[in-house]
């Protein structure tokens, strides 16, 4: 018997449209003879639709279409089942029962958690890494520090809040100046290099974190390696198990490797995506900078709690032969798929590993204690004079 898989993609973020691709790139992907691929799009505003072309690129050409054509769903739990129903004139009628949801969602306000912790409160089994994992990475200065106190250094930084500049402008650019030029500044919890500016003196730098508050209220900013090389690999599993892809050098057509190198260049409307950017598979390296980097990344997705597939980015500068951890996307474009075919791994076989790791996962929560079942309520009557002890 075939497994319905609800994919979900999409949501309020700005990598919305990267979500789609990766999605249907994914369904494209997958075992049929395993797998009942049910798309399940997310829109802009939060709500849920279905309908039967969604697999197709063509559909999401005018996102307004989509809403206006799709039937809007919602989840539902009815135990032990999991469901999706449309929601009619103030009604649900049931559309499929869902086996596992496949999150496939990029940013802020999906994978940064908020999903996660959605589908923990329905009790439904999903692929993906858990609320905290997902909201540590989203975050790319929290990351940083949880890292650092685990010896997994990141290149030199300042993060800071948007009150902080502008309630005291001149301490937070003499901070960044202490740094040195140039200067990378990001938006502490988007992706897809969205919002991202280089610069190279100070009225460069307080524009460049104008341009990253219009995106975010919390900013990282970073030191430039010169010398530099961009190595990333991905890896799978949890705590108990994960496996390292192979590695890959990125060369960038800008100063940053921009959004439009890494979804914009495909050769065909279909290659979008990080497997399109200019790209050495497998990365020349040595043998002493390959176990680094595979021992770093084990190190970091087991300290921040991953599971499923994350993709580790490290830059690593050349004239110092220091190798520093950039950032982990908990769910990569892609999927990272690319980094293990690379390594003799089928798309089909990386997506069936994802389930039978998300479904494991769930079967052992599920064995775990989670609630009391206490008489607390019918304490004596002193219990709200603060008399309780515990």
């Amino acid at each position: 018997m075939r497994l319905n898989v609800g994919v979900v993609f999409g949501g309020k973020s700005v990598e919305h449209e990267v979500s789609i691709i990766s999605a249907l790139q994914m369904v494209e992907n997958m075992n049929k003879l395993k797998y009942n691929p049910i798309t399940i799009y997310l829109s802009k505003e939060n709500e849920f639709y279905y309908h039967k072309d969604m697999n197709k690129i063509d559909f999401f050409k005018d996102l307004n279409r989509v809403k206006l054509v799709s039937k809007k769903i919602l989840f539902q739990k009815n135990h032990p089942s999991n469901e999706i129903h449309e929601i009619k004139n103030n009604r649900l009628k049931k559309l499929y029962p869902i086996d596992l949801v496949f999150l496939l969602v990029h940013g802020t306000t999906s994978e940064d958690g908020t999903l996660s912790a959605f589908f923990e409160l329905l009790d439904m089994p999903y692929v993906g890494s858990g609320i905290l994992s997902s909201a540590i990475n989203q975050n790319k200065w929290k990351m940083k520090q949880i890292l650092e106190n685990n010896n997994i250094q990141s290149v030199s930084y300042i993060g800071f809040y948007e009150s902080d500049y502008y309630n005291n402008k001149e301490h937070i650019i003499r901070k960044c100046e202490e740094i040195g030029y140039p200067l990378i500044i990001k938006p502490a919890s988007l992706g897809s290099s969205v919002g991202i500016t280089k610069c190279y003196d100070r009225e460069g730098l307080n524009k460049a974190i104008i341009t990253s508050l219009q995106y975010d209220v919390e900013i990282v900013v970073e030191k430039v390696i010169l010398d530099l090389l961009e190595l990333n690999c991905s890896a799978l599993g949890d705590y108990s198990n994960l496996e390292v892809s192979s590695i890959e050098q990125v060369f960038q057509k800008d100063e940053i490797l921009s959004y439009q190198d890494k979804y914009l260049r495909g050769k065909t409307k279909n290659s979008k995506g990080m497997e399109s950017t200019n790209r050495e598979l497998p990365a020349k390296i040595n043998e002493k900078l390959r176990l680094e980097i595979e021992t770093t990344a084990v190190n970091a997705i087991k300290i921040i709690g991953g599971s499923g597939v994350s993709r580790i980015d490290f830059l690593y500068d050349k004239s110092e032969g220091k190798l520093y951890l950039n950032e982990i996307n908990t769910i990569p474009g892609s999927l990272a798929f690319y980094l293990w075919a690379a390594k003799g791994k089928e798309y089909k076989t990386l997506i069936d590993d994802l389930i039978v790791l998300a479904l494991n996962k769930y079967r052992t929560k599920n064995t775990k204690i989670s609630s009391y079942d206490t008489n607390l309520l019918s304490l004596p009557k002193n219990f709200n004079k603060g008399k309780i002890s515990n």
